[in-house]
Formats: C-alpha cells, sequence, structure tokens
C-alpha cells in the first residue's frame, strides 16, 4: 500500500484505478518498490481515500454501543486502529460483565475508552503530518523533537484492557 496525496478523493473501498496512475505515482522510486509495482494484476489496482474523522465521545445508547472504526475510524499512521477495535471489545466484555444495569454498564464503557481513542485518533493525524514533511532534514529533526517511542512507552504500550479500573474516567 502507497499514500499518494490528492485533494477530494472519493469516498470508496472499490474504486478501480488504471494502472498506469499507479505506475506514475511511484515513478522513480527504489527498485524493490519498482518490481511490486510492475508485478501487481494490472486490473485490479484500487484506490481509497484516508479521511479524517474527529473524535467522537458519545458511543452508546441505552442498549448500545459502537466500538472500532465505526465510532474512532483512525488514520494509519500509529497503525492502532485494529488494536483499538481489540481493546474496545476487551473492555465492552468486562463492562457487560459489571453488576449494574445494562445502560450503566455501556456508560462506564464509553467513560473509559472513549478519551484514550481519541488520543489515538488526534495523534494518529499528527503522525501523518511528520510522515508527509517533504524535507528529509526536516522530518528526522521533528521525530527527534517528538520523541515518539518514549510517549508511547508512557501511555500507549502499557495498556492492559483486561485489568484497567473501569469505574474511573480515565481511558
Amino acid at each position: 500500500m502507497g499514500c499518494v496525496e490528492r485533494p477530494g478523493e472519493e469516498e470508496s473501498w472499490t474504486s478501480r484505478q488504471p494502472w498506469e496512475e499507479l505506475d506514475q505515482d511511484y515513478a522513480g522510486w527504489h527498485p524493490i518498490v519498482r518490481a511490486a509495482i510492475d508485478n501487481v494484476d494490472r486490473d485490479q489496482c484500487f484506490r481509497w481515500a484516508l479521511n479524517n474523522r474527529k473524535p467522537v465521545m458519545n458511543w452508546c445508547t441505552d442498549r448500545v454501543a459502537l466500538l472500532g472504526d465505526a465510532v474512532h475510524p483512525t488514520l494509519p499512521y500509529m497503525a492502532q486502529g485494529a488494536a483499538m477495535a481489540i481493546e474496545d471489545a476487551a473492555v465492552l466484555s468486562r463492562a457487560l460483565a459489571l453488576d449494574m444495569p445494562m445502560a450503566e454498564a455501556l456508560q462506564a464503557f464509553q467513560n473509559h475508552r472513549a478519551p484514550r481513542a481519541a488520543r489515538v485518533v488526534r495523534e494518529s493525524t499528527e503522525m501523518g503530518d511528520l510522515y508527509h514533511i517533504a524535507d528529509a532534514q526536516q522530518m528526522k529533526q521533528a521525530f527527534k523533537d517528538r520523541n515518539i517511542a518514549a510517549s508511547r512507552n508512557n501511555w500507549l504500550y502499557p495498556y492492559d484492557p483486561m485489568n484497567v479500573d473501569l469505574m474511573s474516567q480515565a481511558g
């Protein structure tokens, strides 16, 4: 998968595009990339837009909860979309096992998960901005200044959805 910025892309997962467009988008790239492009099934090239969505904090009604991309679609720049959906499912299962009415359990799930998922959505958007800096030296400096490893080691990776306190508001 490659990423080429084009304003006004159609929202679709089934939009076929000509192989020649893909070929042109990656002209002059490394031979390994070129080999992959040269060997794809030329009648099976698709393009879909990456659409950024603002975080939503209301995920539930009294009887229904949304999870994953249905409520917090995330750009791929942190590679956390599937992880967030798995965390959602784990926390939802634990919330539904609490000794309380369903509406309250769903609210506990939402109160816990929404802030964390919103942070991932926001930070993934910010990472996309970093990955699209055109000047290599500026990009290196931006990544150094951001210190991504330290940040993620402090809040993202230590999270354990099977053991977090569901009665707290923080995610």
